[in-house]
């Protein structure tokens, strides 16, 4: 049966404004109006609008009732909305009542309803979770179902959302993130949702094993409009990093507090926001939300109402409906280092002219051993570390490439500590075989790593480790392939991840993976493989493809073995294969640029990495020991920031391709 929300989805307008067009209430421009009127005859509505008038009850219990807090959050309006149209279609009247989180005012309006002859039945979200006056109107006889909240010490038909799931998920995903001071937005008044929502809220502390602060759970009157900010009347030392709210309204208050206190979100602060209003996808950040389903509640609170007045028995006391989780751009990760620690960022690392003038004098001599040099990556940080330590007089006096070999590296290494150098910067080719000399080598000098720490090590056999925000890096290939196959059903997709125990790049791999299955349930990963050197993710790829050959979308790692990847896919003709993967070079770039199977990348910032690792080296040579973990933050590149990206992050001039793409563009303006 064709719905007011199908006519809006085909004509592409609020569910609003077709009501307004049909009702008449409100001016709707002669365009608009003409586009909904059109869909309306194209589905046959007209008729039941006509059905809908000649059906109308005007006797007695002609009319149900919507008793809610108010109509100015989005989720009431779209519940109201909704109940209407079932219940016009049945010939009866809705009429909404508001009583402002007002206990009195709330008891005085269903008294008058009780007293009202034609009052059919009533919906209600409740003020409390208890009370005299809901006994009163089971006994009156009058139907109730309630709706969105619903009371406890007496059995009433209900239509909630999962409301303890919902909260579970959106703490979950704030902790995977890397939060643990996570602050909950609450309602002043004790109501059933706000009970559940703290309830789920607490489920996920407790299973990642995080303690529970009540400091932490805010509650505020919405109704009151001087009331204070949020962060201004904190008991909190530490603030939070991140926020959690539990209703949509509370949202947008959460919002305000954060602007009006002169932070940002999601740099200051992270928030999970809960209700699916239209603004939370155009706001910049666009907002990450537990999405309700108004329709599906309404629909359900409808059928049981109707069950209800011919007598029917309730199936079961309580429907729940379940809520989603739409990851966007109001949550950021938070790094973590090897042994847990949050990640400094690169901006907090500074020097003093006095600092500055000792590093000077001292001639420091800085060693680096790559694992690996061929690369725009490579390149890049020795280009950051020479420009970075020159500033300081501090000289480099080798550069070792491992050529992924870490039997290479020790004996390069080796070489290296002959040399005496105050401070090795190093990106371990191994985490287990170079282990041992590392650990040989952070007794003699002052060791700087990038990207992983050796098998064995303790957090004080190192200066620092610097690294990409490798669990954001992750997430945003995930959202990156996700949202590429947004709205289609049953994508099979594959992932190639390394298999070697690298930690950093494990916690990107993981977090893709993590994105896919809680975000994207469209998605379906048929397969992942691990490869452990870049050459087998051409072998590793073929048999993927082989077996599944039903894949859409791959994963890969990086960019080098995503290179693999594509000259395999390429082989089997099979360039309908979209990937996702890490990392900036002029080849996975051409590829992107042309179209060809590279949707799009999170990127790192291997200079300003450099720079990082530079700054820390550095810090060792002054003997401050206090920032053990580095992190810099990435980016994400699709299509039509390819250029930008490139002046960005490679630092050269755009290659012949991308000027050729750039004058195509601009001849189409």
């Amino acid at each position: 049966m064709t719905t007011i929300k199908d006519i809006a989805k085909k004509a592409d307008v609020s569910i609003a404004t077709v009501s307004h067009v049909i009702n008449k209430t409100r001016y709707v421009s002669p365009n608009l109006q003409e586009k909904v009127e059109r869909v309306i005859a194209q589905t046959g509505y007209s008729k039941k609008i006509d059905n809908i008038g000649r059906n109308f009850n005007l006797g007695k219990k002609s009319v149900f009732a919507f008793v809610v807090p108010n109509i100015h959050s989005t989720m009431y309006a779209k519940l109201g909305m909704a109940l209407m149209e079932y219940l016009m279609a049945e010939g009866f009247f809705l009429s909404v009542y508001t009583y402002k989180d007002n206990a009195d005012l709330e008891k005085l309006i269903l008294t008058g309803l009780m007293a009202d002859k034609k009052t059919a039945g009533i919906f209600l979200a409740p003020a409390g979770s208890k009370g005299k006056i809901y006994s009163k109107v089971v006994r009156s006889g009058i139907p109730l179902v309630c709706l969105e909240r619903t009371v406890t010490d007496i059995d009433v038909e209900s239509v909630l959302s999962e409301n303890v799931e919902a909260m579970y998920l959106g703490t979950k995903h704030l902790i995977q993130s890397g939060h643990e001071r996570i602050g909950i937005l609450m309602e002043i008044n004790k109501i059933s949702t706000g009970d559940e929502r703290l309830e789920g809220y607490k489920k996920a502390l407790e299973q990642f094993s995080i303690a529970f602060d009540e400091k932490l759970v805010n509650k505020i009157d919405l109704y009151n409009k001087s009331r204070p900010n949020i962060f201004e009347k904190a008991k909190w030392k530490i603030p939070p990093t991140a926020f959690i709210a539990t209703g949509n309204t509370l949202t947008l208050e959460l919002l305000k507090d954060i602007e009006a206190y002169g932070l940002e979100c999601p740099k200051d602060v992270s928030v999970v926001g809960f209700g699916d209003d239209d603004w939370s996808d155009i706001i910049n950040p666009s907002l990450t939300t537990l999405t309700q389903d108004p329709e599906k509640m309404a629909q359900g609170a409808f059928l049981m109402m109707m069950n209800k007045i011919k007598g029917k028995p309730v199936d079961q006391l309580i429907t729940r409906i379940p809520v989603g989780i739409t990851v966007q751009m109001s949550t950021r990760v938070i790094n973590r280092g090897p042994f847990g620690e949050k990640a400094v960022m690169p901006e907090e690392l500074a020097l003093t002219p006095a600092e500055v003038e000792r590093l000077k004098k001292e001639n420091y001599k800085v060693a680096i051993s790559f694992h690996y040099s061929g690369t725009e990556w490579t390149r890049l940080h020795e280009m950051a570390i020479r420009d970075t330590l020159g500033k300081y007089g501090v000289r480099v006096i080798a550069v070792m490439n491992a050529n992924f070999d870490p039997a290479l590296q020790v004996t390069q290494l080796d070489a290296i500590r002959l040399q005496k150098p105050d401070a090795i910067i190093s990106v371990p080719a191994d985490e287990n075989i170079t282990a041992g000399k590392f650990k040989d080598i952070s007794k003699v000098t002052k060791l700087i790593l990038i990207g992983n720490v050796p098998q064995g090590f303790s957090v004080n056999d190192y200066y620092s480790c610097v690294s990409m925000n490798e669990r954001e890096n992750g997430q945003n290939a995930g959202k990156i392939l996700g949202e590429h196959f947004r709205g289609e059903k049953e994508v099979p997709i594959g992932l190639l991840c390394h298999g070697l125990p690298f930690h950093m790049t494990k916690q990107r791999d993981s977090a893709a993976e993590q994105v896919i299955l809680e975000n994207y349930p469209n998605l379906k990963i048929v397969d992942k493989r691990n490869f452990y050197r870049i050459p087998n993710a051409y072998e590793m790829c073929r048999s993927l493809i082989k077996e599944h050959p039903e894949v859409r979308g791959l994963y890969v790692s990086w960019e080098r073995p995503a290179l693999e990847a594509i000259h395999a896919l390429e082989k089997m003709g099979r360039t309908d294969v979209a990937i996702v993967t890490v990392d900036l070079d002029q080849e996975i770039t051409e590829y992107m640029a042309k179209g060809k199977m590279v949707i799009g990348l999170t990127v790192q910032r291997p200079y300003e990495q450099g720079e990082a690792a530079a700054m820390a080296a550095v810090y060792a040579l002054l003997g401050k020991q206090q920032y053990k973990f580095i992190g810099v933050q990435p980016m994400v590149v699709l299509p039509n920031q390819l250029s930008r990206a490139w002046r960005s992050v490679i630092r050269t001039p755009l290659p012949d391709f991308l000027v050729r793409k750039g004058q195509m563009n601009l001849r189409r303006i």
